[in-house]
């Protein structure tokens, strides 16, 4: 995992966004799989990010919603 961790941190920004976008779908399947096994693992994780990055919830969301443009 540390491997797949470099490599993408080796990528550029651009890369990185791209990337992101290749594997959501796989996420969400994932999620959608065994919803409670993922919070399960998941919210622990977030959490710990969370107070590392000094955010709550609703902040993380606000930060994440801030450049979204309505869908018409």
């Amino acid at each position: 995992m540390e491997g797949l961790k470099a490599k993408f941190e080796g990528l550029s920004e651009e890369q990185q966004l791209e990337f992101i976008k290749l594997i959501m779908p796989t996420v969400c399947a994932r999620f959608r799989q065994d919803p409670q096994q993922m919070m399960k693992t998941m919210m622990p994780f977030c959490q710990d990010l969370m107070r590392q990055f000094n955010m709550d919830g609703p902040q993380m969301m606000r930060m994440m919603m801030a450049n979204v443009k309505p869908q018409p």
